[in-house]
Order: C-alpha cells, then sequence, then structure tokens
C-alpha cells in the first residue's frame, strides 16, 4: 500500500506538510479536541482499538499513555505520517502495544477485528465515506463501535472559517439510517461531537 489510497479530492500529507502537522496542536481549540477525544476514550472499556487516518500518532500514543490494557493499531494513508507516528510511539516506549501502518477506511489492513475503530477530523474529508462503512463495521467485533470525532457549528466566530470540515447531529443520524445502523449516542461538547454507531442487531 502506498500513498495512492488517497481518492481525488482528499486532504494529503507529503513529507513538508507530515512535518508541520504538529503545529496545529498549538490552536488552543486543536488542543481542547485532542483532549475531548482522549477522555472521551478512555472514558471506555476495550481491548483492541483501531484509528482510522492516525497522522503522527498523538492521540493513540496519547491514549496508551492515559490508559493501560489495550493493543492500539493506527493507519494513515501517508508513508510519511506512518514514520512519524512510529517513531512517536518508540519515543514513548509504547512501541509493543501501539503499531502503526499505511492504510485508509477503504483499506484496512490485516483480518483482525476490534472493540472499537474510530476516526478522529478525518471522516469529513473522506469522499465515499459512506462506502467505506460496510468495511468497517465488518471489523468490529460483537457489540463493538465506530465511533466519529468531529467538530460542528456552534455558533462560535472561528467556526465561520471552517464550514467545509464541520458536521452535524442531524448528519449523523442521517448517516446512520441511509446504513441501517444503531447510532449508539451522540455527545456534543464545547463544539465538539462524537458520534458512536454499532450494527443493528438482527431480528427475527
Amino acid at each position: 500500500m502506498d500513498g495512492t489510497l488517497y481518492l481525488d479530492g482528499e486532504e494529503r500529507f507529503g513529507s513538508i506538510s507530515s512535518t508541520f502537522y504538529a503545529i496545529s496542536r498549538l490552536i488552543p481549540t486543536m488542543r481542547h479536541f485532542y483532549s475531548f477525544v482522549i477522555n472521551d476514550l478512555s472514558s471506555l472499556e476495550f481491548l483492541t482499538i483501531l484509528d482510522i487516518g492516525s497522522g503522527d500518532g498523538y492521540e493513540l500514543v496519547s491514549l496508551a499513555e492515559a490508559k493501560k490494557g489495550f493493543i492500539g493499531y493506527g493507519i494513515d494513508p501517508s508513508p510519511q505520517m506512518v514514520r512519524i507516528a512510529r517513531r512517536r510511539a518508540a519515543g514513548r516506549h509504547v512501541e509493543s502495544r501501539i503499531k502503526f501502518d499505511i492504510g485508509s477506511s477503504r483499506n484496512i489492513p490485516g483480518k483482525e477485528n476490534f472493540d472499537i475503530i474510530y476516526s478522529s477530523l478525518s471522516f469529513h474529508h473522506w469522499k465515499e465515506r459512506e462506502a467505506a462503512l460496510a468495511g468497517i463495521m465488518s471489523r468490529l467485533n460483537e457489540g463493538g463501535s465506530f465511533i466519529v470525532y468531529e467538530t460542528f457549528d456552534d455558533g462560535t466566530f472561528n467556526r465561520k472559517f471552517v464550514k467545509s470540515h464541520l458536521m452535524s447531529r442531524s448528519e449523523f443520524e442521517q448517516i446512520a439510517s441511509r446504513n441501517r445502523l444503531e447510532l449508539k449516542r451522540i455527545g456534543e461538547n464545547s463544539g465538539f461531537i462524537a458520534a458512536e454507531f454499532g450494527v443493528l442487531k438482527q431480528t427475527a
């Protein structure tokens, strides 16, 4: 697998953009968003977790430092990002528990299933997001969840500059309905949103 995993129109990260990706964490809104994601995941029970669009590995490595007793995998279509993430895991001494590889929402490597699969500020970029859902849901253990973390329009001034990146409660409700998924919860906090999907149980 290589960088061709990107579809036309999806945000790409090469050598330069990957190197400067961490600068976004200097922005207060982004720091708060990462804390929102890590705190939410830390509150859940799971033994295995997959981060789709793991970027430089900050969230998954930080989660491993905050929470013990799980194995984590991160995938990203950018080879440069994967290299940075692997260095981060080794530098924080969690490489025995946290692995990174090249992959995407449509190309999840391996055959393992997971208790939780999540995407953080990546889902809104996917050009074939609903086509990817069937594959993602098939890689969940029984009772598992796919969680999408995004931002929504809370009326604050800075949201006016990132309208193309925003998602809403109604969008997630529609996605669940169209794809016959269980919408387990939608959590909103300070302009951030977490939508948790599960596989609907078949009725007799």
